[in-house]
C-alpha cells in the first residue's frame, strides 16, 4: 500500500522533526493504487498501518486490508516514511529491466486529476533503451549505479532479478529548469508486460492489444525466456 497523507487543520513545521503528531490530528490520505481520498485521524491511519480497519482503525474504503508489519521483518513487514515528491504529477519513468539489459524505458503519466502512476491508472508512453531523452539516466542507473546499489544493500553476490524496475520521479535539479531523477522503488514483485495491458481484466484477452504493442511484448517475453535459461546455465556450471 502506497499512502499520501497530508495534514489538515495545523501548519506544517519549518522543520522535519520538530514536534510529533497528536492521536487526534486529522489527515487527508489518497491510495495511490486507485486515487481514492479518506480522512482519518493520525491514530486510525496507524491502527489501520498495524492492525488492518476496523476497532480503533474506523472504517475504511480502501480494498486492501492495512497490516502492513504483519509477519515482521521476515515476512518484509515495513512501513517507509517519504518525503512526496510533487512533480508526481509529470508521471514517472520505469526503466524496464531483464536481468541486467534494459528493454526498455516507460514514462507513466497519472490520468486527469491523479497524483498516482502505478497500476492501470497511467497513460504510458514507450521509449527504446537508448533513446536520448533519458540517455543520462540510463548512463547514470544502468551503466553505472546498478553493481553499487547491489552492494550498497548487501546483494553483490546475488543474482539480479529476471525482470524488475527501476522506477523514477522527476524533481527539479540544482539550475534554475533542470531536472533530477529521485528513485521512487526497485520492483521486483508486481512487474507487469505493460504493452499487453489492453489485455488486463475479466472481460478482455490479447485480441484487444494492438498488433505493435502485442509484437513489442512478445519481444520482451522472449528476451525473459533466453535470460532464464541463460540464468539456469550459470547455475549447472
Amino acid at each position: 500500500g502506497i499512502w499520501l497523507v497530508w495534514l489538515l487543520e495545523k501548519d506544517y513545521c519549518a522543520n522535519l522533526g520538530d514536534r510529533l503528531l497528536d492521536d487526534d490530528d486529522k489527515l487527508k490520505l489518497m491510495e495511490m493504487n486507485d486515487n481514492h481520498t479518506e480522512y482519518h485521524t493520525c491514530k486510525e491511519f496507524l491502527e489501520f498501518c498495524i492492525n488492518g480497519p476496523g476497532g480503533d482503525a474506523g472504517e475504511w474504503a480502501s480494498v486492501f486490508p492495512g497490516k502492513y508489519l504483519e509477519g515482521g521483518k521476515e515476512a518484509g513487514g515495513q512501513l517507509v516514511d517519504q518525503r512526496l515528491l510533487p512533480r508526481i504529477t509529470e508521471g514517472e519513468v520505469r526503466m524496464l529491466m531483464v536481468k541486467d539489459t534494459l528493454f526498455q524505458i516507460i514514462h507513466k503519466k497519472p490520468v486527469e486529476g491523479g497524483m498516482s502512476a502505478v497500476g492501470g491508472v497511467n497513460i504510458p508512453t514507450f521509449y527504446a533503451p537508448d533513446d536520448p531523452l533519458f540517455a543520462d539516466l540510463k548512463a547514470k542507473f544502468v551503466d553505472h549505479d546498478i553493481p553499487l546499489l547491489m552492494d550498497a544493500m548487501s546483494l553483490s553476490d546475488q543474482p539480479l532479478p529476471l525482470l524488475w524496475t527501476g522506477d523514477f520521479i522527476p524533481a527539479d535539479g540544482p539550475e534554475p529548469g533542470s531536472t533530477i531523477y529521485i528513485v521512487g522503488e526497485f520492483n521486483c514483485s508486481c512487474v507487469g508486460i505493460s504493452n499487453f495491458g489492453a489485455g488486463c481484466g475479466p472481460d478482455k484477452d490479447l485480441t484487444n492489444v494492438t498488433d505493435e504493442n502485442y509484437l513489442e511484448g512478445t519481444r520482451l517475453t522472449n528476451l525473459i525466456g533466453l535470460k532464464a535459461i541463460e540464468a539456469l546455465d550459470q547455475m549447472k556450471a
